[in-house]
Protein backbone atom coordinates (compact mmCIF):
# COMPACT_ATOMS: atom_id res chain seq x y z
CA UNK A 1 0.00 0.00 0.00
CA UNK A 2 2.78 2.39 0.78
CA UNK A 3 4.48 1.96 -2.73
CA UNK A 4 1.05 2.73 -4.52
CA UNK A 5 0.97 6.14 -2.53
CA UNK A 6 4.30 6.75 -3.27
CA UNK A 7 3.31 5.88 -7.19
CA UNK A 8 0.13 8.03 -6.80
CA UNK A 9 2.13 10.79 -5.53
CA UNK A 10 4.85 11.28 -8.11
CA UNK A 11 2.61 10.02 -10.81
CA UNK A 12 -0.40 12.85 -10.34
CA UNK A 13 1.62 15.70 -10.61
CA UNK A 14 3.20 14.44 -13.80
CA UNK A 15 0.38 13.67 -15.17
CA UNK A 16 -1.13 17.51 -13.95
CA UNK A 17 2.23 18.60 -16.03
CA UNK A 18 1.67 17.01 -18.75
CA UNK A 19 -2.11 18.22 -19.21
CA UNK A 20 -1.11 21.68 -18.57
CA UNK A 21 1.37 21.66 -21.09
CA UNK A 22 -0.30 20.36 -23.84
CA UNK A 23 -3.11 23.62 -22.66
CA UNK A 24 -0.46 25.70 -23.19
CA UNK A 25 0.39 24.47 -26.85
CA UNK A 26 -3.12 24.39 -28.18
CA UNK A 27 -2.90 27.78 -27.30
CA UNK A 28 0.14 29.42 -28.45
CA UNK A 29 -0.25 33.24 -29.49
CA UNK A 30 -1.01 33.84 -33.21
CA UNK A 31 0.93 36.21 -35.16
CA UNK A 32 2.01 40.19 -34.62
CA UNK A 33 -0.02 42.19 -35.82
CA UNK A 34 1.08 44.47 -38.95
CA UNK A 35 2.45 47.80 -38.34
CA UNK A 36 3.84 50.55 -40.32
CA UNK A 37 4.15 50.16 -44.10
CA UNK A 38 3.40 46.68 -43.82
CA UNK A 39 -0.06 47.09 -42.32
CA UNK A 40 -1.13 49.86 -44.84
CA UNK A 41 0.05 48.08 -47.91
CA UNK A 42 -1.01 44.44 -47.49
CA UNK A 43 -5.02 42.92 -46.92
CA UNK A 44 -5.84 44.51 -49.75
CA UNK A 45 -5.75 44.40 -54.01
CA UNK A 46 -4.15 47.82 -55.37
CA UNK A 47 -4.62 48.50 -58.56
CA UNK A 48 -2.05 50.44 -60.80
CA UNK A 49 -2.70 54.32 -62.60
CA UNK A 50 -1.63 53.37 -66.16
CA UNK A 51 -2.07 57.20 -67.01
CA UNK A 52 1.08 57.82 -64.10
CA UNK A 53 2.68 54.56 -66.01
CA UNK A 54 2.63 56.11 -69.27
CA UNK A 55 4.02 59.48 -67.96
CA UNK A 56 6.85 57.38 -66.53
CA UNK A 57 7.48 55.72 -69.61
CA UNK A 58 7.59 58.72 -71.97
CA UNK A 59 10.03 60.41 -69.23
CA UNK A 60 12.54 57.77 -69.39
CA UNK A 61 12.06 56.98 -72.91
CA UNK A 62 13.16 60.59 -73.86
CA UNK A 63 16.15 60.84 -71.30
CA UNK A 64 17.46 57.61 -72.98
CA UNK A 65 16.65 59.83 -76.53
CA UNK A 66 13.84 58.28 -78.04
CA UNK A 67 12.12 61.12 -79.54
CA UNK A 68 8.70 60.25 -78.08
CA UNK A 69 5.72 61.83 -79.53
CA UNK A 70 3.23 59.94 -76.88
CA UNK A 71 2.55 56.92 -74.91
CA UNK A 72 -0.77 55.62 -73.75
CA UNK A 73 -1.58 52.58 -71.59
CA UNK A 74 -4.81 50.64 -71.60
CA UNK A 75 -6.11 47.85 -70.04
CA UNK A 76 -5.46 46.85 -65.93
CA UNK A 77 -2.51 45.75 -63.94
CA UNK A 78 -3.41 44.69 -60.03
CA UNK A 79 -1.65 43.74 -57.41
CA UNK A 80 -3.23 41.56 -54.63
CA UNK A 81 -1.16 41.32 -51.39
CA UNK A 82 -2.64 39.41 -48.63
CA UNK A 83 -2.18 39.64 -44.90
CA UNK A 84 0.76 36.77 -44.72
CA UNK A 85 2.55 38.28 -47.53
CA UNK A 86 1.14 36.33 -50.82
CA UNK A 87 1.37 38.65 -54.24
CA UNK A 88 -0.81 38.15 -56.90
CA UNK A 89 0.45 40.59 -59.47
CA UNK A 90 -2.35 40.58 -62.61
CA UNK A 91 -1.48 42.44 -65.81
CA UNK A 92 -3.92 42.74 -68.54
CA UNK A 93 -2.85 45.91 -70.37
CA UNK A 94 -1.19 47.41 -73.53
CA UNK A 95 1.57 50.02 -73.75
CA UNK A 96 1.78 51.76 -77.05
CA UNK A 97 4.79 54.42 -78.31
CA UNK A 98 4.52 56.59 -80.68
CA UNK A 99 8.09 58.31 -81.99
CA UNK A 100 9.08 60.28 -84.61
CA UNK A 101 12.96 59.79 -85.55
CA UNK A 102 12.26 62.11 -88.56
CA UNK A 103 9.76 64.37 -90.28
CA UNK A 104 8.38 60.80 -92.61
CA UNK A 105 8.97 58.40 -89.89
CA UNK A 106 6.54 57.41 -87.50
CA UNK A 107 7.36 54.38 -85.39
CA UNK A 108 4.62 52.74 -83.07
CA UNK A 109 5.85 50.43 -80.72
CA UNK A 110 2.80 47.98 -79.28
CA UNK A 111 3.93 45.86 -75.67
CA UNK A 112 1.13 43.46 -74.61
CA UNK A 113 1.12 41.86 -71.10
CA UNK A 114 -1.20 39.32 -69.94
CA UNK A 115 -0.92 36.64 -67.00
CA UNK A 116 -0.49 36.56 -63.36
CA UNK A 117 2.80 36.30 -61.56
CA UNK A 118 2.72 34.93 -58.10
CA UNK A 119 4.92 34.77 -54.88
CA UNK A 120 5.53 36.76 -51.86
CA UNK A 121 6.86 39.86 -50.24
CA UNK A 122 7.81 41.11 -46.74
CA UNK A 123 7.92 44.27 -46.12
CA UNK A 124 10.81 44.80 -43.84
CA UNK A 125 10.48 49.02 -43.08
CA UNK A 126 9.88 50.59 -46.19
CA UNK A 127 11.19 48.25 -48.03
CA UNK A 128 9.31 44.53 -49.95
CA UNK A 129 11.64 41.58 -49.99
CA UNK A 130 9.88 39.71 -52.79
CA UNK A 131 10.86 35.64 -52.67
CA UNK A 132 9.65 32.60 -54.63
CA UNK A 133 8.33 34.24 -57.80
CA UNK A 134 6.92 32.25 -60.20
CA UNK A 135 6.04 34.44 -63.47
CA UNK A 136 5.86 31.42 -65.91
CA UNK A 137 2.00 32.68 -66.42
CA UNK A 138 2.80 36.09 -67.83
CA UNK A 139 3.31 36.53 -71.21
CA UNK A 140 5.22 39.77 -72.96
CA UNK A 141 4.93 40.40 -76.80
CA UNK A 142 6.39 43.45 -78.77
CA UNK A 143 5.65 44.83 -81.94
CA UNK A 144 7.12 47.73 -83.96
CA UNK A 145 6.47 49.04 -87.22
CA UNK A 146 8.00 52.12 -89.11
CA UNK A 147 5.02 53.80 -91.29
CA UNK A 148 3.34 50.50 -91.01
CA UNK A 149 5.97 48.30 -92.11
CA UNK A 150 7.45 45.51 -89.47
CA UNK A 151 10.92 46.59 -87.55
CA UNK A 152 12.93 43.71 -86.31
CA UNK A 153 15.15 44.13 -84.26
CA UNK A 154 12.99 46.35 -81.79
CA UNK A 155 14.12 50.28 -82.33
CA UNK A 156 14.34 50.49 -78.99
CA UNK A 157 12.51 48.85 -75.67
CA UNK A 158 10.13 50.13 -72.90
CA UNK A 159 11.32 50.16 -68.93
CA UNK A 160 10.16 47.22 -67.16
CA UNK A 161 6.63 48.28 -65.86
CA UNK A 162 6.06 45.09 -63.25
CA UNK A 163 8.61 43.79 -60.57
CA UNK A 164 9.87 40.62 -59.66
CA UNK A 165 12.10 39.03 -56.53
CA UNK A 166 15.53 40.13 -58.09
CA UNK A 167 15.52 42.98 -56.31
CA UNK A 168 13.87 44.95 -53.25
CA UNK A 169 10.84 47.33 -53.63
CA UNK A 170 11.06 50.25 -52.15
CA UNK A 171 7.35 51.58 -50.46
CA UNK A 172 5.36 54.59 -49.83
CA UNK A 173 2.01 53.63 -48.33
CA UNK A 174 -0.63 56.18 -46.56
CA UNK A 175 -4.37 55.29 -46.65
CA UNK A 176 -5.41 54.15 -50.07
CA UNK A 177 -2.37 54.75 -51.88
CA UNK A 178 0.87 52.90 -52.75
CA UNK A 179 4.47 53.29 -54.18
CA UNK A 180 6.68 50.92 -55.35
CA UNK A 181 9.78 51.33 -56.70
CA UNK A 182 12.36 48.39 -57.90
CA UNK A 183 15.61 49.17 -56.53
CA UNK A 184 18.37 50.78 -59.14
CA UNK A 185 14.72 50.97 -61.10
CA UNK A 186 13.29 53.66 -63.43
CA UNK A 187 9.56 53.13 -62.83
CA UNK A 188 7.59 53.94 -59.72
CA UNK A 189 3.88 52.01 -60.07
CA UNK A 190 1.74 54.36 -58.10
CA UNK A 191 -1.44 52.47 -56.91
CA UNK A 192 -4.66 53.28 -55.50
CA UNK A 193 -7.30 50.40 -53.32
Amino acid sequence: MFNRQRIVAVALPALVMLTLSGCSLLSAPGPAPLTGTAACAQGHTWTASLEDLSTQVSDSLKASGVPVSAVTTTGELTLDWNVQGHVVLKGDYVITVTAAPAADQLITLVETHTGSATGAAYVNGEVAIPRKWDASQVQVETTANNNGAALDPLPFTVPNTTFDDSVGLELTCSGSDLTTHPRGGGITQTWTR
